[in-house]
Formats: structure tokens, sequence, C-alpha cells
């Protein structure tokens, strides 16, 4: 029975020991085996209540210069012997080492962190910023340091900004698709309604005139009749004496009137459609086709032209520098003349890039005389902002044919069709 007795008694240590045997060669096949001085250390790191801050009891801060290097590691030595209390401690003359050594960072709470700033006064520049690094949660103490203000911060109160931002995140991207959504439809309905894509201030034919009838489909459209809100009268004087500097000053106002074969407002234009194209008609007074050098054009608004012509009564009363497509009369007569204008209807591409509808006709009597560089009457035919859809009257006739323009009522004259 004793001897039986005995070996019962003796088995349960056995057992123990031989569990902890297995459990250290756990721990040191993982690579987690903690030295023996470091697990008792932490055995009983936190066995030392509040009772231990009495220790800064005594601890005072004096006021003063900045402390050298090594004085400050001995005040913050001291510190961190005092904030350890009576924990075991493996000692290193290293501050930093010896907090990291026996885990001290983690027993700074917000009293210890305010009486530490006041050391930190008088710290010099390095070691002030390794140990704001060290108790802010920076590289230096990732393996040991504390969180950081900002990591803790309250999580509930993160989670609700990361929600709210969320939220802000979602209603924005809903209302910038809806209002992109609303533009596609609305623009549409636009562009079905023949309003986006368009100027206001464009010149287009009549809407009876479609493209295919404008290709030669024979329609009788009846006599020309003009339309008031397309007429301008040739009153502006051009004229730019020959010589040096700049142009701006060889500008004048006021020509000799000998000079010019007509004069401002004597000359009136307006536009048609007829043959497939546009026509710039214009009376004047007797004579003043005899010598006329004419040049017209149709431009955007910023005045880049889709087409340029010119006609010569002559055939040499225009100079070289008069540039543009040469046209023979549509219409003649003593008074009147009617040149045909390509007039593109819709927004065209420039060659030069960009785009641009017609909205300008220009028109111009150009004359030669001795000493002036350019002298000429001008004028500009427009639709007025305030006129919304203004068409270009379109007529038929045949070639042979005469037409009577009448201007303004009181006004009229007469041509023969010469071409289509």
């Amino acid at each position: 029975m004793t001897e039986t007795g005995d070996t019962e008694d003796q088995n349960p240590s056995s057992d123990d020991s031989s569990e902890e045997e297995r459990q250290g060669e756990d721990f040191r096949d993982l690579g987690t085996e903690v030295p023996e001085n470091r697990r008792r250390l932490r055995s009983t790191f936190f066995k030392f209540s509040a009772e231990q801050k009495g220790n800064f009891d005594s601890f005072k801060v004096e006021s003063g210069g900045q402390w050298t290097e090594s004085e400050a590691d001995r005040r913050i030595r001291e510190f961190l012997i005092r904030l350890a209390g009576d924990r075991d401690l493996i000692h290193d003359s290293d501050p930093v080492e010896l907090a990291r050594k026996n885990d001290l960072l983690l027993l700074f709470g917000p009293e210890e962190e305010k009486l530490f700033a006041k050391l930190a006064v008088r710290f010099p520049s390095e070691t002030l910023q390794r140990w704001t690094e060290l108790l802010g949660g920076g590289d230096s103490s990732n393996s040991f340091g504390p969180r950081s203000r900002a990591e803790r911060q309250d999580e509930k109160a993160v989670a609700a900004s990361i929600k709210k931002a969320f939220r802000r995140r979602t209603l924005t991207f809903a209302t910038v698709v809806a209002i992109a959504i609303f533009g596609t439809l609305f623009f549409r309905q636009l562009a079905n309604q023949g309003i986006v894509g368009d100027s206001n201030q464009a010149l287009r034919f009549a809407s009876q005139l479609n493209e295919s009838e404008l290709g030669g489909v024979a329609i009788d459209f009846g006599p020309p009749i003009l339309e008031p809100e397309l007429t301008t009268e040739l009153n502006l004087l051009v004229a730019l004496q020959e010589g040096e500097g700049p142009e701006e000053e060889r500008v004048r106002q006021v020509v000799p009137s000998d000079l010019l074969i007509i004069k401002p407002n004597e000359v009136s234009a307006t536009v048609f459609g007829y043959g497939g194209t546009g026509q710039v008609a214009m009376i004047g007074p007797e004579g003043w086709l005899e010598e006329a050098c004419i040049r017209a054009s149709v431009t955007d608004s910023r005045f880049r032209p889709f087409d340029v012509v010119v006609f010569d009564s002559t055939g040499d009363s225009c100079s070289d520098q008069i540039l543009g497509r040469n046209v023979s009369a549509t219409c003649l007569g003593e008074q009147m003349l009617m040149i045909p204008l390509y007039i593109p209807q819709g927004e065209v591409k420039h060659s030069e890039g960009g785009t641009g509808w017609a909205e300008m006709i220009r028109i111009g009597y150009e004359m030669e005389a001795s000493g002036w560089e350019t002298l000429a009457v001008r004028g500009t035919i427009t639709v007025d902002s305030q006129q919304n859809q203004v068409e270009i009257p379109v007529f038929s006739g045949e070639v042979g044919e005469e037409i009577t323009i009448d201007f303004n009522n009181s006004n009229s004259t007469t041509c023969i069709l010469s071409n289509r």
C-alpha cells in the first residue's frame, strides 16, 4: 500500500513538469520563446496599482535653459525609474532602451504625459524629436509605443464620420447622375425642336426651301420680295492713305468728293435665294456699274469667311489686292446688280479649324485712286439679335426674264436674269 501510494502521489507532479516542458518546446518551435527574466517581469507588470502614482510627489522640474543631451538622458532615466515604481527593471544607460526593454511606454497616461512635457521644454532638439516620435506612436515606437492621440479617438466617432462621408459621396454621385440624365433629355428635346446647334443670328433661307429644292428642283417661288430686316446701305467710308507709319495714323474720315465714284448711302443691298445659292442684290445711282469693283463675303461672327466673291464689270476695275472668287452677274440692269454668294446653312467647319454659322454678309465697292492704299464704301447685312428666325426670301425666274425689286417701296428697279 505504501509503495503503491507513494507512486500515486508522485505521478501528478511528474505530469505537470512534463507538460511545462512540452509547452516550452512548443514555444521554442514557434520562435516565440521569451527569456525567463522577461517572462517574470511581464507576469508581474500590471500587479502594481494606482498607489504607485505617488512616486512623482517629490519629482521637481526646475525652469532654466536647455539641457545637454547627457543631462536630458539622466533626467529622463530618473523619470522612467519613478514611473516604473517597484517593478523590477532591466537597466540600460540609454533611456530609450530602458523604456523599450521594460515596456515603460505602456505606463504613460494623461498625467504622466503632462509631467513629461514639462521636462521636454528643456530637451535639446534631437532628444525632443526622438521622444516626440516615441510618445506619438511614430516609426521608432511601432513595436512597443502607445497609440497616438488620433489612434485613441473614439471608435464610434470614427465610424460615424466614415458613414457620414459615404452618405455624402453617394448623394453627390446620385445628384451628378441625375443632372447628367436631365441635361441629356433636355438638350435632346431642344435638338428635336431645332433650337440646339443653331444660331438665332444665322442667315437662313426660307423654310419652304430645303436642300433638295436648292439643288435644282423646279419650284415656283414667285417674284423676289425684299425682306426689310436683311437690307443695308453701303454707308462706311474706308480710306487709308499710302505712306509709312502705323495704319491708324493714315486713316482718313473725309476725302475729296471727286475721288469717289459713289458716296456713302448711295448704294443699297439685300440678299435672296435663287438658282440653288444665295444672291446679293444691289441698287445704286446712274453709272455706278460702268467701272465697278465689288467684293462680297459671307462670314461668321468672328469675321471668318465662308465664301468671298469679286465682281469686276470691266475686267480691270479691280486691283490685284482685291482677292476672291471671280463671279459673273446673275442679274444685271442699268442700276441694279445681283451676284451669287454661297451661304452655308447650319454649323460649318472652317478649313483653318473651328466651326461657325453664316451670320454676316459684307459688301464693298472698291475704288482705286492715286495716293490711296485703300478707298472703298462698305456695308454689312446682319440679322438683328432682337429678330428671331428671319429668313432669306427665295424667288423663281428663267434666264432672260426681267425681274423687279422694290427697295423701300419707293426705289424700284429692274434687271435681266442672265445666269442660274
